[in-house]
């Protein structure tokens, strides 16, 4: 248990163990032929610093719809056995936070303002889904997942700590109520459901629909997404898009550049290891 002489991990220590959890994952994805790879920060940190962006403390990678449903089920349900100590946090039923799911090790607790759905440190996996050509269509599809995952923020009163935050508490009271009441596993369900309309394979195009910060901003030709290299990333061996080139670019602009000082911001994790 946490007390006033808990030892906080440093930023180094903070990467070795989320590179862990990568090697984990990339372990389970090589034995059962499971597509993924890495993205947004965790991308530009291979690319150009082959590792972490030095102030980064998170890793976020992609899979395939189908390829993560599968991932999914199999260690759920035991047949693909995790290492000791690292554990899948739920995307669906009643305890959903999220309409995708987080790998996590259970030695090392974490605390931050914005990252209280789960207790442990952590890795993002995003699932891929199909996307309408129609530019109609898209843009009604990417409205009702924002839609339920923005509810699903909201039960998750997640307010920073400054000198607003009791007024940002009573002034989001209101909506925190709403999206609890609402609930985080039917929120979850809601997104899900949505963003799973299109087939990934009967698709030409492939996005993101279910993480409110970014869906369905950009999309890319599935192909591309099956079409993977080899990147270093710290002390192991990640995969990754051949075409990260253009899709940082097309995300980040010039994302070789570093960004001023005062735009090199982290999530604010609070780490310690569990004796």
């Amino acid at each position: 248990m946490k007390n006033n002489k808990t030892k906080y991990l440093t930023l180094k220590e903070v990467h070795e163990a989320l590179t862990n959890i990568l090697a984990e994952f990339d372990r389970i994805c090589r034995e059962n032929n499971l597509c993924y790879t890495i993205a947004y920060g965790t991308m530009i940190g291979a690319v150009r610093h082959k590792g972490f962006i030095p102030w980064d403390d998170d890793i976020d990678v992609f899979m395939p719809r189908p390829d993560y449903e599968r991932f999914y089920a199999l260690v759920k349900s035991g047949e693909i056995k995790l290492s000791e100590h690292f554990l899948l946090s739920d995307d669906r039923g009643k305890h959903a936070y999220y309409a995708f799911t987080k790998l996590m090790d259970d030695r090392y607790r974490i605390k931050s303002w914005s990252h209280i759905e789960v207790p442990y440190l952590y890795i993002d996996i995003f699932p891929l889904d199909g996307a309408p050509d129609n530019e109609k269509e898209m843009k009604k599809l990417r409205k009702r997942c924002l839609k339920y995952s923005a509810i699903g923020a909201l039960a998750r009163w997640a307010v920073p700590d400054h000198k607003w935050a009791i007024l940002m508490r009573v002034f989001l009271f209101p909506f925190y109520l709403f999206g609890s009441i609402y609930g985080t596993a039917r929120a979850a369900r809601k997104a899900n459901y949505y963003a799973k309309k299109n087939d990934f394979y009967s698709c030409e195009k492939c996005s993101l629909f279910n993480f409110e910060e970014v869906m369905g901003k950009w999309t890319m030709e599935r192909e591309k997404f099956f079409d993977l290299v080899e990147l270093p990333f710290e002390n192991i061996n990640v995969y990754c898009i051949s075409a990260y080139d253009e899709w940082l670019t097309n995300f980040y602009g010039n994302y070789m550049q570093l960004p001023p000082e005062n735009k090199r911001i982290t999530h604010g994790l609070k780490v310690w290891r569990v004796n």
